[in-house]
């Protein structure tokens, strides 16, 4: 099937029975996994599949509606029940129209020829070798899981008032977690490398992180309630943007009144030292795309300029409201509406070394991992997580390993007024390319606490 071809047929179909606008989106997608433990490689999984999801509007009535195709015919079905569901369905009265500009972006490094047309033994013997590449770095750690997955996918989308775009991108994951034992003493750490080629994948790497911070959380303890200092590590970093920033600056939450960065344009907000980019047309990187889920050309744009607030993220339901264009953010999740989000999120690095922040750390954490930070609350910007791999250091040497216990504090305040440095070196954590970053005064739930 050609998914250019399909996507003009649902929107030719749609138009034919009397919709004021259409959009139809169709995905095709090969994937291919390949999966081992201590027992060895246990499983290769491959398969492919045709997705279609379209948008009908009959005046201010919208219908979305996704279905797996195998058939162009099948479009045609697609179309005539979400028509049914438009015609029965209630008015959106801030509606205004879908884009009536699609476009795509130039992007490099986006399509890796040894995902297009995989090489199973090529993978499998990735695996293999990461199940015995820890032994490389310690005696004590093994591999408990690693995993390749590589997926090529192809992407059309069209409207009434434009011919489709189209793009071709690659997907590759490879996953490890490394065990490490010691006298009866267990640790265990994940690490992960993922982008649209291998250019940049580097085995060894990976694997090292993922047995270094294992074997140095070893016998990991909680410490005493307090106030710290604290790095937070690229991995770590990341994940807290994803959790209460990048929801922040989505202009459907701005316009719900669910971000504390409602009417805060052009306002300093957070420390002059921080610069935040999106950009979802950066080469080789998780979340670039020529064009965003309803057919909206990419772009960059600087979020935060010195810490001053510059723009929110649009897609065109959000940027009709405010009277503004997309910013090429839209997202799909499945058969609903689109909705703005982060494409690649870049935080411009500072100029201290890592090696260095650590060793004028007084009373302080490093923190390699942490979980909880769904309960982060991005409507007020609190932080909350759990720190599962750190280590406590006082006056720059290590003192032990720490988990067990809970980061919080104002996300606002503590990356404006507590900021202690960025670090020049900097890491891509899947659509994060990040630094490391400490701050000061960080609220630290541990022994205790009352």
């Amino acid at each position: 099937m050609n998914i250019v071809e399909i996507v003009e047929r649902g929107v030719r179909k749609a138009e034919s029975l009397g919709v004021s606008e259409a959009e139809v989106y169709v995905v095709r997608e090969h994937s291919m996994s390949v999966a081992g433990d201590v027992r060895g490689v246990e499983s290769i999984v491959s398969g492919e599949s045709v997705s279609a999801f379209a948008r009908i509007v009959i005046g201010k009535k919208l219908s979305v509606q996704g279905s797996m195709i195998s058939t162009p015919s099948d479009i045609d079905v697609l179309i005539e029940n979400a028509v049914k569901i438009a015609k029965v369905s209630s008015e959106d009265p801030k509606w205004v129209s879908l884009p009536k500009r699609l476009g795509s972006s130039m992007i490099f490094d986006i399509v890796d020829e040894r995902i297009r047309n995989p090489d199973i033994g090529f993978y499998t013997e990735i695996v293999k070798e990461a199940l015995e590449k820890p032994k490389q770095f310690s005696k004590i750690a093994f591999t408990n899981i690693a995993e390749v997955s590589l997926t090529f996918s192809e992407r059309a989308i069209g409207n009434s008032y434009q011919q489709p775009v189209s793009c071709e991108k690659t997907d590759f994951v490879f996953s490890i977690n490394v065990k490490a034992v010691d006298e009866g003493a267990e640790s265990s750490f994940s690490s992960y490398y993922h982008a649209p080629t291998l250019r940049e994948f580097n085995m060894s790497k990976v694997v090292e992180e993922a047995t270094n911070v294992a074997t140095s959380t070893l016998r990991a303890r909680p410490v005493e309630t307090g106030k710290y200092q604290v790095i937070f590590m690229p991995r770590v970093f990341a994940s807290v943007l994803q959790a209460l920033i990048v929801p922040a600056i989505r202009a459907d939450m701005v316009q719900k009144n669910r971000s504390p960065l409602a009417n805060k344009l052009f306002s300093e907000i957070i420390s002059q030292e921080i610069t935040l980019i999106d950009d979802g047309a950066v080469p080789n990187m998780a979340g670039s795309s020529p064009f965003d889920d309803e057919g909206v050309a990419t772009k960059r744009k600087t979020v935060f300029d010195r810490g001053v607030l510059r723009t929110f993220l649009y897609d065109t339901y959000t940027a009709n409201i405010d009277g503004r264009e997309s910013t090429g953010n839209a997202r799909r999740a499945g058969s609903s509406n689109t909705y703005p989000d982060a494409t690649n999120i870049i935080v411009l690095p500072g100029s201290s070394s890592l090696e260095s922040i650590i060793r004028d750390l007084r009373k302080g954490l490093v923190v390699y991992g942490t979980i909880g930070e769904w309960l982060s609350n991005p409507v007020n910007g609190f932080l909350n997580a759990t720190i599962t791999h750190g280590l406590l250091i006082e006056n720059g040497e290590v003192k032990q390993a720490v988990k067990g216990v809970v980061l919080s504090g104002d996300i606002y305040r503590l990356l404006k007024e507590n900021l202690i440095a960025l670090s020049r070196e900097y890491e891509v954590v899947s659509n994060y390319m990040v630094p490391a970053i400490a701050i000061d005064n960080v609220t630290v739930a541990g022994e205790g606490g009352g």
